[in-house]
């Protein structure tokens, strides 16, 4: 909450990555500060809105997914003050992109080293991978609401899930997921994400479920999540099954989760885990007691409040 319990005097307009703006949105309105969604996922678009003056009912631009060179100079342009909160990869793409020669990569730099009225990570390991790239961000976490759950009884058939979008499933882990899908084949896999059209080789066990707006059922129907990406800050997936009582297979060291970063290691903490048939009550405990929608609201209330 912003601590007097009003209504911030501040508008925000909330854009960027699209499945993250409603995350970003919720936690702004949990800390009493109005802003708008804006989903417009064409670059034109979006600058035809901002230059047609429609910016000018917000004090700050809250972009979801780090800098980009062309809407750094749209913004600076237009004298908003940029919030750029960094997700996962796109610290990767600032990282390439930064070397970048000509106007385009001087703009970039400009935009995240000079323009921006603050940096924000998801997570403490992002914050440290943009501190060494020259940034200083501060950490607020997209925690998405779905984390606030108790646990559920696990389903009487024991499935894995995992997720990756289409033509992302090595940067996933998606290969060591099939290779565990067909190493065990009496084992039912949900993949969430990508279309089973997108993904031919997908042993028979393995069921492609696509994009889907609410996981909750998905969440009921798992055992475990397994998630190995090349990269990541802390995926909200995680949180929502580990809140659930549920297991994770992931290859970050995280409380409550079963570190692994290969085929084997994956192999045998799915056994493990299908072997000992009870809810994970230490995953939803962590959750419940180190992860807090209305803390990360208080900073950004402080931010962008300045008080």
């Amino acid at each position: 909450m912003n601590g007097s319990g009003k209504a911030s005097q501040i508008r925000v307009a909330v854009l960027g990555t699209w499945n993250w703006l409603e995350v970003a949105a919720d936690l702004l309105r949990c800390a009493n500060i109005p802003c708008d969604v804006i989903d417009i996922r064409s670059l034109p678009r979006l600058a035809g809105w901002a230059i047609r003056g429609n910016l000018r009912r917000y004090d700050f631009v809250y972009r979801v997914g780090g800098s980009c060179w062309s809407l750094g100079l749209l913004f600076k342009l237009l004298g908003r003050k940029v919030v750029w909160h960094w997700i996962g990869s796109d610290v990767l793409g600032f990282r390439s992109d930064r070397q970048r020669r000509g106007v385009r990569g001087w703009i970039g730099r400009r935009a995240a080293y000079r323009w921006a009225f603050a940096h924000l990570a998801d997570s403490p390991q992002l914050a440290q991978e943009l501190q060494e790239l020259g940034l200083s961000p501060q950490v607020v976490r997209l925690l998405p609401k779905c984390i606030e759950a108790s646990p559920q009884p696990l389903p009487e058939k024991f499935t894995v899930l995992s997720y990756w979008t289409k033509g992302r499933r090595t940067f996933y882990g998606g290969d060591i997921v099939f290779a565990l899908a067909q190493a065990m084949p009496e084992v039912a896999f949900l993949v969430v994400g990508t279309e089973a059209a997108d993904e031919p080789a997908a042993p028979a066990n393995v069921k492609c479920l696509g994009y889907l707006k609410d996981l909750s059922p998905i969440y009921s129907r798992s055992s475990v999540l397994v998630r190995l990406p090349q990269h990541d800050s802390l995926s909200a997936m995680v949180l929502e099954m580990l809140a659930r009582g549920r297991y994770v297979i992931y290859n970050k060291n995280l409380p409550g989760c079963h570190q692994a970063g290969d085929f084997d290691g994956a192999l045998r903490a799915l056994k493990e885990i299908r072997d000992r048939g009870q809810i994970n009550a230490a995953g939803s405990e962590m959750v419940k007691q180190d992860f807090s929608r209305e803390k990360e609201a208080r900073t950004l209330s402080r931010l962008l409040n300045g008080c």
